[in-house]
C-alpha cells in the first residue's frame, strides 16, 4: 500500500486474511534476486509497503507484523524522520519515527527502509519558497543540469541518512511521492543506483527474469479504511480464465 490511513482491526484483519490464504511475504531484495539472478519465489509471493514513515508504522503495524513474521518495506522521508513538526517550522504534522525505532525494525528483519527522497516530498503551504518540490519532477524553468544535480543530491542524502540510522547497506528502491515521474527522473534516478521504483498507480506486477526494466514503475494497491477483506482477496488472487 501507499499511505495507510487504517484502523488496526483493520489492519491485522486483512494481514491475518494474506496470512490465511498462503500468502508470503517477500523482500524487495528477493524480488531484485528473481529479476537479476533467477531466484525462486515463494509460490504466493506479496509485497508490503508503507510510505512517509509515520510513527504508528512503528507503533501498530510493525507488532502485527511481528506477530505473523510478516515483511515490509517503509518508504520513509528523509528530513521527516523523528519529528512531529515540519522541518525547521512550528507547523505540526503526523508523528514519523526515529533512528531507534528504525534501527530496531531493520535488527528484526522483517523491516527494510528504503527511500521516499530526502526533501522532494515538500508539504508547499508550509514552505517559504514559490516552487516547493513536492514531487521529484522538475521545478517550472528549472534546467537539465540543475535538476540531475538536485536530484542526485538528494538521493545521496536519503542514502547516507538509511545508512547512518540503521546500517542498512543496500538502499536502492524509491516510492515516487504522489506517485509522479518521468524519464529524466527515472534515468537520474538509475544513475544513482536507485534500481525499483513504486508509483502509486493501482493494480499488480509482472516480474521477468532477466528484465530489469520490470522493476521499474511497479504498481501498488492503496490499502485504507474502506478495503475489505474479500476486495483484499480479489485484488491479490490471480486472474482466471
Amino acid at each position: 500500500s501507499g499511505d495507510m490511513t487504517i484502523s488496526v482491526d483493520t489492519f491485522r484483519a486483512q494481514i491475518e486474511a494474506l496470512h490465511e490464504a498462503g500468502f508470503k511475504t517477500v523482500s524487495l531484495q528477493q524480488l531484485y534476486d528473481y529479476v537479476h539472478f533467477g531466484t525462486e519465489l515463494p509460490e504466493k509471493p506479496i509485497v508490503l509497503t508503507f510510505d512517509d514513515g509515520y510513527f504508528s508504522n512503528y507503533e501498530y503495524a510493525f507488532p502485527i507484523l511481528q506477530e505473523y513474521d510478516m515483511q515490509a518495506t517503509i518508504f520513509a522521508i528523509g528530513v521527516s524522520v523523528g519529528k512531529d513538526t515540519y522541518k525547521d517550522t512550528d507547523h505540526a504534522m503526523t508523528p514519523h519515527f526515529g533512528a531507534a525505532e528504525m534501527q530496531e525494525m531493520v535488527d528484526s528483519g522483517l523491516i527494510s527502509i528504503q527511500s521516499h527522497t530526502y526533501d522532494m516530498h515538500q508539504w508547499g503551504p508550509y514552505e517559504s519558497t514559490d516552487q516547493p518540490r513536492e514531487t521529484i519532477l522538475p521545478l517550472e524553468g528549472e534546467s537539465e543540469a540543475d535538476y540531475r544535480a538536485s536530484l542526485s543530491a538528494d538521493c545521496q542524502k536519503i542514502r547516507q541518512a538509511i545508512q547512518n540510522g540503521t546500517g542498512e547497506e543496500n538502499v536502492h528502491v524509491i516510492a515516487y511521492p504522489s506517485g509522479r515521474y518521468n524519464s529524466l527522473a527515472q534515468v537520474t534516478l538509475l544513475e544513482n543506483g536507485f534500481d525499483i521504483s513504486f508509483t502509486t498507480e493501482e493494480g499488480t506486477n509482472t516480474l521477468i527474469k532477466g528484465q530489469p526494466q520490470s522493476l521499474l514503475g511497479l504498481h501498488r494497491y492503496n490499502m485504507n479504511q474502506s478495503v475489505s477483506v474479500e476486495q483484499l482477496m480479489e485484488w491479490v488472487s490471480p486472474a482466471r480464465g
